[in-house]
């Protein structure tokens, strides 16, 4: 007779156990072992007040044996079971990111600028990201702006977001770093850096949670990271304002890819229309961004596309200042964190009443 047990080595451990509601013994319910109790309890945990043993088959079914492709075997994530320590699953960012209206995100759809490259680091970062990138991209993806296919679109965005996220980090870790090494305030620039990072960064999970990806791509998006890093660290070491301009032309290629994902999504017999237009949210999209319960894919699609548009403009603001002027979008975020806690104590209400 094996058993899993919890072995208890620290007080501290004990006064966290006794607050477990349930502790699952997953080895025992995949091989059958007998449900546990007082008598062949090891004698050392007799004694603990409020620590129980009890099965996922309890709340699932009620069969003694099941095997191992059945739901207790899997991740409590992944299956119908509560956390044990009760932590909802329906994640939500702590990060606050501005919570678009349909009214902010038509403005936006109406006009898309395009920064007119002035000095020698902004030609040179213009020709890279629209002569080179942009059109190698798009051979390497068999992306029909035209028309373009399902399958063409989702590594698309998946490879587009991962790389996205790579320069907002890099430039908040080296002003983070620069910070700490002289001893003198960064003005701000910190906050808004990450923010883009993590925005970027829950574009992926996003992405991800609606398509697939093969260990082909995985892998290129694992060789392209190393690259960027490296690339993005030496600009930004030896011309901050030229990274900046460099991601500001990416923002633009980026808000014009999903400003024409959209447009085919609305557009009768297109490849999108037919693939993605019925498409329905995300969860983890729709908390988010603060969407509807009916909200589809292409709602998804209009808040991407107004968050690059966005970073967009952020860069190229950050291109024409000096790095130690003061961030002028500290107050944006305080906004942003204000209007996303009024509308979710609304939403409280609204399911109280």
């Amino acid at each position: 007779f094996k058993r899993t047990v919890v072995q208890i080595q620290m007080a501290s451990t004990l006064k966290i156990l006794r607050k477990i509601p349930r502790c699952v013994i997953t080895r025992r319910i995949s091989l059958g072992y007998p449900r546990p109790t007082a008598k062949n309890l090891p004698s050392n945990l007799n004694s603990l007040s409020g620590l129980c043993f009890k099965s996922f088959s309890t709340s699932i079914d009620s069969e003694e044996h099941l095997g191992r492709d059945s739901d207790s075997m899997k991740h409590f994530r992944n299956s119908r079971q509560k956390h044990p320590l009760n932590i909802k699953k329906n994640w939500k960012n702590p990060t606050q990111n501005h919570v678009w209206s349909n009214e902010e995100i038509d403005a936006l759809m109406k006009d898309l600028p395009s920064h007119t490259p002035v000095t020698w680091y902004d030609k040179a970062m213009h020709f890279l990201v629209k002569s080179v990138l942009y059109n190698g991209f798009n051979w390497v993806t068999s992306f029909d702006k035209s028309n373009p296919t399902a399958r063409s679109c989702e590594w698309r965005l998946i490879v587009l977001e991962s790389v996205a996220g790579c320069p907002g980090m890099v430039a908040a870790a080296i002003r983070h770093f620069r910070s700490l090494r002289t001893l003198q305030r960064d003005h701000g620039w910190i906050h808004t850096l990450l923010e883009e990072a993590e925005n970027e960064r829950m574009h992926l999970l996003v992405c991800m949670n609606m398509f697939n990806v093969g260990w082909g791509i995985r892998w290129g998006i694992i060789l392209a990271q190393y690259g960027m890093v490296a690339f993005l660290t030496t600009v930004y070491i030896i011309k901050p304002k030229a990274l900046h301009r460099f991601v500001g032309y990416l923002e633009e290629t980026a808000s014009q890819t999903y400003y024409d994902l959209i447009k085919h999504c609305n557009t009768p017999g297109t490849h999108l229309s037919k693939d993605w237009a019925p498409l329905m949210a995300p969860e983890i999209a729709k908390n988010y961004w603060n969407l509807g319960e009916d909200a589809k894919w292409v709602d998804v699609l209009r808040c991407l596309f107004a968050d690059e548009t966005n970073h967009r403009d952020v860069n190229h603001t950050f291109a024409s200042m000096e790095t130690d002027d003061p961030n002028p979008f500290v107050s944006k975020h305080l906004d942003d964190a204000a209007k996303a806690w009024q509308i979710e104590e609304q939403q409280k209400k609204s399911k109280k009443e």
